[in-house]
């Protein structure tokens, strides 16, 4: 799923390709760090990884529902009618 991530990336920022480039792997690499504070101190606390994955399951909701809000603006400034590639 990340190779088509990295496979979109120039199709709709042709020219910021390396500035997002930089932004999509810092987001994977605060990603792989991040998981690992939060499971720690779910076990220390409740002696389960429960409480963390509660957590990170309500960050991607509302990841999931700001894509959501985005989504038409994203689509009509990005297709065949704005001249980008699919």
């Amino acid at each position: 799923m990340a190779n088509g991530a990295f496979q979109l990336v120039p199709q709709r920022f042709g020219k910021d390709i390396g500035i997002m480039t930089g932004i999509i792997g810092a987001a994977g690499g605060l990603g792989g760090t991040a998981l690992i504070k939060p499971l720690g101190w779910s076990k220390d606390a409740f002696d389960g990884y429960s409480a963390s994955f509660m957590i990170f399951a309500s960050v991607v909701l509302v990841a999931i529902m700001g894509i959501s809000l985005v989504k038409t603006r994203w689509r009509t400034t990005w297709g065949i009618a704005a001249g980008g590639r699919i």
